[in-house]
Parts: C-alpha cells; sequence; structure tokens
C-alpha cells in the first residue's frame, strides 16, 4: 500500500475532496428543499478547511518539529480531557490528568516499539478490567477510562508518528476519517431520522453512518484509480477507519456523558475542544497501521 502513497499526494487528494464538498454544498444552498441546512453548515465548511491544513501540514516538517507540535496537542487535550473528568473527580487529579497525557507523549515518541506496543496493550486490558470492577465515578474507574481515551490511543499515535515511513498511512487515516466524519453530518442532517446510540450520541444517525460510509468508499476507489492502490487491501482499510473511527467518536462521547457536558472546552467555536475534532483520528491512525502491518505480512 504505502508503495505508492505519499503524503503529498494525500495532500492532493484532499484539496480535491474538499473542493468538491464545497462544490456539493454550493448545490444544496442553491436547491430550495436544501437552502436552510446547507446554509448552516457553511460555517462548518470553513473551520474544515482549517483542520485539513492543519492534519496535513506537520507531515512535511522535520522530525523534532512534528514532536514539538504533538507535544503541545497531548498539552490541550490533556486539559481538555483534564477539565472534563475534574468535573467528577478531586481539583488535584484534575491537574494530574492534564499532565498525563504530554508525558506519554514524550514518553511513547523516544519508546522502542518492542516496549511501546506491548505495554500500551497490557495498560488497555488493565484499565479495561479495572473499569470493569471499580465503583461508579470512583477515583480508579475514572482513571481508567481516561487511560483508555485518550491516553493509550494518543501515546500509541504519538509513537507511531515518530517511526519512519509512517507518516503516509497515518494522514490516509486523517483523509478517510475527515471524509467519513464530513459526510456523516451531512447525510444526518439531510436524511437523519434513526439514532445510532441514543445514550452517547444524540446526533449520529444511522442516515449519517451509511451516508459517510458510501462517500468514504468513493474516496477508497478514487485513491486506488489515481494512485495505482491494492483495490482489497484499501477496501479493508476503509472499513478498518470506519470501525475505529466510530469507536473513537463513541470514547469520547462517553466521557462528555459521564461529565454531563456537550463538548471538551472549544477550541473553535463551531467544532468544539480540539479532541473532539481528532477524537476519531487517533484512534483510526494506529489501527490503519496495524492493520497494514498484519495484512503485509500475508
Amino acid at each position: 500500500m504505502t508503495d505508492h502513497l505519499t503524503v503529498a499526494a494525500l495532500a492532493q487528494a484532499i484539496g480535491w475532496a474538499f473542493a468538491v464538498g464545497a462544490l456539493l454544498l454550493l448545490v444544496l444552498t442553491v436547491l430550495p428543499q436544501t437552502r436552510t441546512i446547507a446554509r448552516g453548515l457553511w460555517p462548518i465548511l470553513v473551520s474544515e478547511a482549517g483542520i485539513l491544513a492543519a492534519g496535513v501540514l506537520p507531515w512535511f516538517l522535520p522530525s523534532w518539529a512534528l514532536f514539538t507540535l504533538l507535544v503541545i496537542v497531548a498539552s490541550r487535550i490533556g486539559f481538555e480531557s483534564g477539565t472534563v473528568h475534574g468535573l467528577i473527580a478531586a481539583r488535584p487529579v484534575r491537574l494530574m490528568y492534564s499532565l498525563l497525557l504530554p508525558v506519554a507523549c514524550v514518553m511513547a515518541w523516544f519508546g522502542d516499539s518492542a516496549l511501546v506496543l506491548p505495554g500500551a496493550a497490557a495498560l488497555m486490558l488493565a484499565s479495561l478490567l479495572a473499569m470493569s470492577f471499580s465503583r461508579p465515578r470512583s477515583l480508579v474507574g475514572d482513571l481508567a477510562r481516561f487511560s483508555i481515551f485518550p491516553l493509550i490511543p494518543f501515546a500509541v499515535f504519538c509513537h507511531l508518528a515518530g517511526q519512519p515511513g509512517m507518516a503516509s498511512l497515518i494522514v490516509l487515516a486523517f483523509f478517510l476519517v475527515e471524509t467519513f466524519d464530513s459526510f456523516s453530518l451531512l447525510g444526518g442532517k439531510l436524511f437523519g431520522k434513526t439514532l445510532l446510540v441514543p445514550r452517547l450520541s444524540p446526533r449520529k444517525t444511522w442516515e449519517g453512518l451509511a451516508t459517510g460510509s458510501a462517500t468514504l468508499f468513493m474516496a477508497v476507489l478514487a485513491l486506488v484509480s489515481w494512485l495505482g492502490l491494492p483495490l482489497l487491501e484499501m477496501l479493508m482499510g476503509g472499513m478498518v477507519v470506519i470501525a475505529s473511527a466510530i469507536t473513537g467518536d463513541l470514547l469520547g462521547s462517553a466521557a462528555k456523558r459521564s461529565a454531563s457536558v456537550k463538548d471538551y472546552p472549544p477550541v473553535m467555536k463551531v467544532q468544539g475542544g480540539l479532541l473532539d475534532i481528532i477524537d476519531s483520528w487517533i484512534v483510526a491512525g494506529p489501527c490503519l497501521v496495524g492493520f497494514y502491518f498484519l495484512t503485509a505480512g500475508q
């Protein structure tokens, strides 16, 4: 998969996809039956332009600059997650949550894969067990939830970002996640009637999921045709991204629902917090990389 896949090619694909999305939204704005919904989506499209640039451009930077940026991101989402978890925990614990993520990012970046990845898996298992057997809203249970998301996924994401040759797969995951999320939102606005997971995410619908999934696979087929990528592997990778993107989004939603808040502390008015923006990506990126290595050995 990676032989013909480059960050530069994906950046072009993302630019074309954004142009197609903008044109589609323009058409929907002109049509009387969809005009009201479409007008409300223009601020989101404008903010999406900034998100796409921020998701792609760092991968052209030197490794030290990318590392510095990831530590800054870790500090921000540590603050956001710490703020949400801090609503149901003591104030010193809130500060601890805010500091754990950048520390984990640094350790994961410089760590050896033979230690980081098995360690992350073991910590995930221990956290799941702790959450299962702890009392509701206890410190142990809350720390376990924080470890499951966002600590472990983001630490693994940072580790993979520091490995040679991983940038194209991580940016591919970003492209597919943003395509899936954007058109799931559009499909939900236009056709959404049946709630997907009412308890965790009252705005997500099965109709939105179908629209986002169909559009993601259209993007996959376009990449296969343009870059000569293996069709079956890309289609399977697309399914991995859909499943992991939904998982990341629901994990983020679960933390917010536990604290009875709608969004993490916002960085963009129409998007919410940084963790609201990248929750799907930090799960889908490592999952897509893992899928690639599993299939590469076959």
